[in-house]
Order: structure tokens, then C-alpha cells, then sequence
């Protein structure tokens, strides 16, 4: 796992905990963090790209270890999220927002469930034969720019996020706050509702014409809402 912090200008006794999602990096969140500059935030991504400051279980622990967590989950990386409140004591998230993220991606109920998995089935194939091609149409699909993809893929962590899309994995009973575009089609308002509008405690605001890249193309917006959900 990657991890940047910025915690030097940090006016309070959180963390906001940012992990973007399938196939990205940090980057998603270069357009939000000068919203965050008077606030202490931690980056988690998955290492993809292979890149070689890789960090362990222990290296984390030191960072998160008695602060109060604020989580910020951009599409799997609200699965990660959560993923981490259930497996380190050391990880307590007190809220978390999804931003056009997910507990269940598949979702619950026929026959949503059975069209979203032969779609899944087919870029799952289409990654085995041909991962840089499929990794690439995804991306512009989202309404990503289109960008070269670094020449080292770990394309194993890939296929294995990949398969994460089957299962689903619980939300923590805390505080949630769910932001989505009704424009998104990977996360459309059939999941969002399916996946999160029965927990207890839970906002849902919707907006539109952000696609899939809700954060990066109002960041201003999203900034102010998850700021606003926290404080």
C-alpha cells in the first residue's frame, strides 16, 4: 500500500483519510487537496503501478494509531476503507464519506445483480487478454483525460481488485455521507440507494454531470460537503 501525508498544518484532532479507487492513484484527488491545505490528511492507494515506496502494516500503525479518522472513499476505495476499520485495531474511522463508492458492487436484488455481473465478467476477460487496453477504456469511460499508463502494471493487486467486485463487505455503523453524480455509470443510483439508503445514519446528495469523477471535477463542492459533514 502507498501513503502521503500532510499533517503540518493540521488545526485539528483528526485525519481525513483519503484512498481513491480502482486503477488510479493519488491524482484523483489533486484538484480537492488545496481545500484540505488548513487540514491534517493522509493518501492511501493501492500499489498498482508497482511503484517502489510500498509501506507496511507498521508504518501505518504509527500514523493512525489513536487519532480519530475521518474516511474518504472514492469508489472501491470506500470498500478499502472499510476493509481497514475491520482489520486493524489501530484503524477507527469515528465518519466516512463515498464518494460514488460502494459496499456491494454487484448490488442486491435481480436483475440488476445478474446485468452488472456479465459486464464485470466481460472487462475481467477482456483484463486477462489485453490489461493496459482494458485498464485504459475504463478510465476514458469514467471521462478520465487520456494519459499513458506507467510501463510497470501490477497486474496481479489488478486482477484481484478486480475480483473484490464480486463480494460485497459490510459499512461500519458510523456516520455516512454519499456523494454521486446521477450522470455515474459505474456506481449509477440503483446501487447507491440498494447499497447504502438502509444504514442507520446516512446523508445521500446527489448532483449531476460529473460522471464517475465526482471529485475531480467539482472539487470545490465535494470539498465543502465533506468539510461540512465532519466539523
Amino acid at each position: 500500500m502507498l501513503c502521503k501525508l500532510s499533517t503540518e498544518n493540521s488545526q485539528n484532532d483528526f485525519l481525513f483519510v483519503f484512498f481513491n479507487g480502482f486503477g488510479s492513484d493519488y491524482k484523483y484527488w489533486d484538484e480537492m487537496l488545496p481545500y484540505f491545505s488548513n487540514y491534517g490528511y493522509v493518501l492511501l492507494s493501492e500499489n498498482y503501478f508497482d511503484n517502489p515506496e510500498d509501506y507496511d502494516e507498521k508504518y501505518l500503525k504509527k500514523i493512525f494509531q489513536g487519532k480519530k479518522l475521518i474516511g474518504v472513499g472514492h469508489s472501491l476505495g470506500y470498500h478499502k476503507l472499510c476493509d481497514l476499520n475491520q482489520k486493524y485495531d489501530f484503524f477507527n474511522l469515528n465518519k466516512i464519506v463515498s464518494i460514488e463508492g460502494f459496499s456491494n458492487y454487484l448490488g442486491n436484488f435481480e436483475p440488476t445483480r445478474s446485468i452488472r455481473k456479465f459486464y464485470l465478467d466481460f472487462m475481467k476477460n477482456s483484463y486477462i487478454h489485453f490489461p493496459k487496453v482494458t485498464l485504459c477504456n475504463f478510465m476514458a469511460m469514467c471521462g478520465a483525460p487520456m494519459i499513458s499508463l506507467p510501463s510497470q502494471l501490477n497486474q496481479e493487486l489488478l486482477m484481484s481488485d478486480l475480483d473484490l467486485l464480486y463480494s460485497g463487505i459490510e459499512s461500519p455503523d458510523i456516520p455516512h455521507l454519499v456523494l454521486s453524480s446521477l450522470d455515474d455509470w459505474v456506481i449509477p443510483f440503483s446501487i447507491v440507494e440498494d447499497n447504502f439508503r438502509k444504514l442507520n445514519n446516512v446523508e445521500i446528495i446527489y448532483t449531476i454531470g460529473a460522471g464517475h469523477l465526482l471529485g475531480m471535477k467539482f472539487p470545490k463542492y465535494v470539498s465543502r460537503e465533506i468539510q461540512k459533514f465532519a466539523i
